[in-house]
């Protein structure tokens, strides 16, 4: 998991950072057989804080609850001090109370001629790089990991405890509107900067189980809708951080009934995954509540779809699936681009398949070869 996050309250912020808690959930539910519970939690004293800063809080947690629907765009720049380097990434998040949502993060290119603003000590930018392809979504009973270039996909079941209002249990509670009280139980708050542009609230972690995803964060707000402008967050050790910012948010957006039947506003919780294939066994959650234990079974393998790919790509990555492919001249190609790429394959995308399956690759030729 490559990222960790920041500060309390407000389902508002799982919408901005809905990123993150997808990242990190997977690792949370792991952690969790190995924690066991802290006295020290039930007897901590909570020091006071500023007058200000508790009317920040409360008023962050008031608009909040405002919040049921939340999107936009971010950019998310990743930092390694040791290794001098910076990674950059783009893409759009969505988020629905209390518990749904959805990130794409794609690499950003980088031109020739563009430089890290992250400079070492000497001055000299830090080596950038383009970020890693990510996609994740949550349906509020699973979480989906996807990996598009590879056309695979984990699914990773929420305890029946965690879902709904309970994850805020989960490392990130402030993402899903925890009450300012509770905030205050489970981290040491500061307010670095408050005016009519901009407030910025640092976070720490008081318990180790927290401090185990992030070691400091901090949260830039916009005093006059208390949506996340930025997160910073800090990783245990100090050596490496994230940062977030975010852009073109809108919230409580109805999706629109003519988009919805043209296909334009698809339901970005529920992903297109029938070319796309399963990895490992667990790929359902126990739906009856006496239930405790999630639905395991054997993943069930389809033949994902290569149309549309060139044909050193398509087997290359049928390989990497566990598939032998073989392909076979076919067609004229009409357009350039389109010479020796799949327009068509047997077993067709979606067949039931085994892995060592022989996938036939059908595809355009070279009509210029074809007049010789």
């Amino acid at each position: 998991m490559k990222s960790k996050l920041v500060l309390h309250q407000s389902a508002l912020i799982f919408t901005c950072c809905t990123t993150l808690i997808l990242l990190l959930m997977n690792n949370e539910l792991l952690a969790q057989r190995k924690q066991r519970p802290n006295p020290a939690n039930a007897v901590l004293k909570i020091e006071p804080l500023p007058p200000e800063l508790e009317q920040i809080l409360k008023q962050w947690e008031t608009e909040s609850k405002k919040i049921q629907k939340l999107q936009g765009n971010h950019v998310r720049l990743w930092y390694d001090d040791v290794f001098q380097l910076e990674k950059r990434s783009e893409g759009k998040f969505y988020y629905e109370h209390p518990d749904k949502g959805a990130i794409e993060i794609t690499g950003m290119e980088i031109k020739k001629g563009q430089v890290s603003d992250k400079r070492n000590a000497q001055g000299k930018p830090f080596q950038l790089k383009p970020g890693e392809d990510e996609r994740w979504v949550c349906d509020g009973k699973r979480i989906f990991s996807i990996d598009e270039e590879k056309k695979t996909y984990e699914v990773f079941p929420i305890p029946l405890n965690r879902r709904g209002a309970n994850i805020m249990e989960g490392p990130l509670p402030f993402l899903f509107g925890m009450p300012a009280a509770t905030a205050k139980k489970r981290y040491f708050l500061k307010l670095l900067v408050n005016t009519p542009q901009q407030i910025i609230i640092a976070v720490k972690p008081r318990r180790p189980a927290d401090a185990a995803n992030y070691s400091e964060a901090k949260v830039l707000l916009n005093p006059k809708t208390y949506i996340p402008g930025a997160v910073q967050l800090i990783h245990p050790g100090g050596n490496q951080s994230t940062v977030y910012r975010f852009k073109d948010v809108v919230a409580n957006k109805n999706r629109g009934f003519i988009d919805g039947i043209l296909g334009r506003d698809k339901d970005p919780f529920r992903p297109d995954l029938d070319d796309y294939q399963l990895q490992g066994k667990v790929i359902a959650a126990a739906e009856n509540k006496n239930v405790q234990k999630p639905v395991q079974q054997m993943a069930a393998f389809k033949v994902p779809s290569m149309i549309g790919r060139d044909y050193k790509s398509a087997q290359k990555m049928l390989k990497q699936m566990g598939f032998d492919s073989k392909v076979h001249a076919g067609q004229p190609a009409n357009e350039a681009k389109k010479i020796y790429h799949v327009y068509e394959q047997l077993p067709k995308p979606g067949s039931p398949a085994q892995k060592g399956d022989l996938i036939h690759l059908r595809l355009y030729t070279d009509p210029k070869s074809a007049n010789k």
